[in-house]
C-alpha cells in the first residue's frame, strides 16, 4: 500500500506539471488568430482542448463519486480491498482539480473565446451562457473544499468530513448540468449517452447505498440473542426408561396369571364365572 501511495503521488505531481506547463505555454504565446494557410497550426487548438478536458474532469468525477459510494456501501468488498478503494477515491479526487484547472484555464489563450480570468474563476460572470458556467466554477470550489476534506479529517473530525463528502451529490449535479448547458457538444448522441449514463450509474448506487444503510441500522437495533448456558444436571429434563427388550419380559405363564379370562367376570373372591346369556 506505500507503494501505492508513492506511485500515485509521483504520477500526481508529473502530470500537474505536464498541464501545468501546457497551459503556460499557451498563455505566453500570441492571441493572435492562426494563419490557416499554415498546416502546422489549428484554428481551435485550444477550444478542442478544453472540450476534452472538460469530459476528462467529467469522467474523473464520475470515478472518485463512484468508488465514494462503493467504500460506504461496501458494493465491491467481495472484489476490492477497502483501503485500496479509499486511496483511489482520494487520488482521483487530485486529480479532477488538476483536470478542471486545465479544462478551465486552457481556454485563456483561445483567440476566438476570448476570455478573462474572471469570468472564468468567478461565478457568473462570464458573458458566454453566465448561469452554466458559474456552475462550473461552484462545482470547481465545492471540488477543493472536499478534496482537502481528507487532509483536514483530524481537525473537523469524522462527522464533519461525512457530511463534507455529501456534497459530492451535489456537485456532481452541477458538473453535468454545466456540461450539458455550456457545452458546444451536448447536441451529439454520444454526450447525450455519456451524461445518461453517468446519472443512472450514480442513481443506482446511490439508491444502493441508502438500502444498505438502513439494514445497518435494522442490525444494530436488533437485540442481542441471549447466549445459551449448558444445562446442569438438576436441570436436565428426566430421561425416559428404555422399553423393555424381550429378554427382560416375564414368561408367558407368569404374564397371564392375576388376569380374569377373556369373556369372563371377575367376582369378589377371586374366582371368575361367565355372564349369563
Amino acid at each position: 500500500m506505500r507503494g501505492l501511495q508513492l506511485a500515485g503521488q509521483t504520477l500526481l505531481f508529473a502530470t500537474a506539471a505536464a498541464l501545468g506547463g501546457l497551459v503556460a505555454v499557451g498563455l505566453s504565446m500570441p492571441k493572435d488568430l492562426p494563419d490557416p494557410a499554415n498546416s502546422m497550426t489549428s484554428v481551435h487548438a485550444y477550444w478542442y482542448m478544453g472540450r476534452a478536458s472538460g469530459f476528462i474532469a467529467y469522467g474523473l468525477l464520475l470515478a472518485s463519486v463512484a468508488l465514494g459510494l462503493a467504500v460506504s456501501s461496501r458494493v465491491a468488498d467481495g472484489l476490492l480491498a477497502r483501503p485500496w478503494v479509499f486511496d483511489m477515491h482520494q487520488f482521483l479526487s487530485l486529480f479532477v482539480l488538476i483536470a478542471m484547472l486545465f479544462h478551465a484555464l486552457i481556454l485563456l489563450p483561445d483567440p476566438y473565446a476570448q476570455f478573462k480570468l474572471e469570468e472564468l474563476l468567478v461565478p457568473f460572470a462570464s458573458r458566454y451562457r453566465p448561469l452554466a458556467v458559474g456552475a462550473g466554477a461552484v462545482v470547481l470550489y465545492g471540488s477543493v473544499i472536499v478534496t482537502a476534506s481528507f487532509y483536514l479529517k483530524r481537525i473537523i473530525g469524522q462527522q464533519g468530513w461525512r457530511w463534507l463528502h455529501y456534497a459530492t451529490f451535489a456537485l456532481f449535479v452541477g458538473a453535468t448540468v454545466h456540461g450539458v448547458f455550456a457545452g458546444t457538444d451536448s447536441r451529439e448522441q454520444w454526450a447525450q449517452i455519456t451524461y445518461l449514463s453517468s446519472g443512472l450509474l450514480v442513481l443506482f448506487l446511490t439508491f444502493f447505498r441508502i438500502l444498505a444503510s438502513r439494514r445497518a441500522m435494522q442490525q444494530a437495533k436488533r437485540p442481542p440473542a441471549p447466549a445459551r448456558e449448558p444445562a446442569t444436571a438438576e436441570a436436565r429434563p428426566p430421561v425416559a426408561a428404555p422399553a423393555a427388550t424381550r429378554r427382560d419380559r416375564p414368561p408367558r405363564g407368569k404374564r397371564l396369571a392375576g388376569r380374569p379370562r377373556l369373556g369372563a367376570m371377575a367376582l369378589p373372591g377371586g374366582w371368575p364365572r361367565r355372564p349369563r346369556s
